[in-house]
């Protein structure tokens, strides 16, 4: 019986680094993935950080609930009670950062990342660029980059 060993060891091997430049690749392309800065325009499903309810903690706002939940009186103010932090809600968390009067919220997920950068002018929120990155798409060209990169390092071994 012959010893395939060393075979499978390569195997593991190569796919072990297989793994490391998908992973690489995916986080480059999500880092790079561009921001919409002419003819923005708010979506409904953009969301936003506001302070709500008597306690004035931060709460996560779709742009396309903002004025029903405002005309309830939800909102206190349309600036988040801290100018950075994080809040949990039901599929997604919320990040969000203001520096300059520029607020960058970013909703995200396993499967979507969704980063607004508005300014509040005159009481509204006026929308400044967002970039909403396909995570799926991200991953796809990923493992695409991957496989070229390894194609690429065992033709170079190949050479030697």
């Amino acid at each position: 019986m012959q010893d395939n060993r060393p075979f499978f060891s390569h195997v593991f091997t190569a796919l072990m680094i297989f793994s490391l430049l998908v992973g690489v690749c995916t986080v480059a392309f999500l880092h790079s993935w561009p921001w919409e800065r002419t003819n923005v325009e708010w979506k409904p499903e953009f969301r936003l950080v506001a302070t709500c309810g008597a306690k004035g903690e931060a709460c996560g706002i779709a742009w396309g609930e903002l004025a029903d939940a405002t005309a309830r009186g939800e909102i206190v103010s349309l600036e988040p009670p801290e100018p950075a932090g994080e809040i949990e809600e039901p599929g997604n968390w919320l990040r969000w950062t203001k520096s300059d009067g520029i607020l960058e919220v970013k909703a995200s997920s396993w499967n979507f990342q969704t980063v607004v950068r508005y300014r509040i002018e005159e009481g509204k929120p006026a929308l400044v660029a967002y970039q909403d990155v396909d995570v799926a798409r991200a991953f796809t060209y990923g493992m695409g980059v991957a496989i070229i990169m390894m194609i690429g390092i065992y033709l170079r071994k190949l050479r030697n």
